[in-house]
């Protein structure tokens, strides 16, 4: 058997392999160099294990929208360090009309104080308000039903918290009646009473004041002064019935107050209705102001 001996050519070219071998592994020994010298194993690992102090990959914030500042905390993006109003103490401070007004300190309030709220009448006060208009049923149930077309306010007559005004009532019938209409003063607001002709002078009768129509009373003549305070100063001569609208438990009489030295002023007597034995009575709420 004949040994074959390699030529020179295929000698040359297994150098030439063997020196590019030698070469890639010169270059990959570089690279690696410059891998470890500028820390990329460390990079790796983080990338791979996150970072050295946490588990967590941390996001970064981005910069508060100005439209949607923080809450206030600190530190936080979009909070301020800045007092505000509601940042300033605040003291409340009791009034002598019985209301409170609140006062910031280091500066004046642009507020205003709430009008005071008139103290109730008394409960005996509410039952006498209640049981006179009782007592005045035939002249209100004459008003309602529209069988008086007017009234001639005459003299006032004040006797400490009692207005006593002298009327004349006339009735579309023909003829007229002469009477006194009577407001009260309780804590400084005028209620009406009760309205009665002249000789009707019998006493006012023992009832038990049903709560929701004297509660009607007190809240709708405490807000409507006006005409109250103006009859009670004179301020009226004439009081004429324009018309009366009435329903199952209420009842509206549009009336117009003038000749005297108050403006001639339009406005509406409100009535409420409560069944008292079997019988419809009617209350006057309030002398409103249109």
């Amino acid at each position: 058997m004949t040994e074959t001996t390699p030529g020179a050519d295929e000698v040359a070219k297994r150098r030439k392999s063997l020196y590019s071998a030698l070469a890639a592994l010169v270059l990959v020994a570089a690279l690696a160099g410059v891998f470890v010298a500028v820390g990329g194993i460390d990079m790796v690992a983080d990338l791979l294990a996150g970072d050295a102090d946490s588990n967590e990959i941390i996001a970064p914030v981005p910069p508060s929208d100005p439209a949607e500042p923080g809450d206030g905390s600190a530190g936080e993006p979009g909070a301020s360090t800045e007092p505000t109003a509601s940042d300033e103490p605040t003291s409340t401070e009791a009034v002598d009309d019985g209301t409170t007004a609140q006062s910031t300190s280091g500066g004046t309030s642009s507020g205003t104080a709430s009008a005071p709220v008139a103290k109730p009448p008394t409960a005996d006060q509410q039952q006498r308000m209640y049981a006179e208009q009782v007592a005045s049923q035939e002249q209100i149930g004459k008003l309602v039903r529209g069988e008086i077309t007017s009234f001639n306010l005459g003299t006032v007559t004040k006797s400490g918290s009692t207005a006593s005004v002298r009327i004349t009532a006339n009735y579309s019938s023909g003829g007229s009646i002469s009477g006194t209409m009577v407001l009260r003063d309780y804590n400084g607001v005028w209620y009406f009473s009760s309205i009665t002709r002249d000789g009707n002078t019998g006493s006012t009768p023992s009832v038990t004041g049903d709560s929701g129509v004297i509660s009607a009373i007190i809240s709708a003549q405490a807000s409507n002064q006006d005409i109250p305070k103006a009859i009670v100063d004179g301020g009226f001569k004439t009081l004429t019935i324009n018309g009366v609208s009435s329903g199952s438990g209420t009842a509206s009489v549009r009336i117009t107050l003038s000749g005297g030295t108050a403006p001639r002023t339009a406005g509406t007597i409100t009535s409420v209705s409560k069944d008292i034995g079997g019988v419809k009575h009617w209350f006057i709420t309030s002398f409103a102001k249109n």
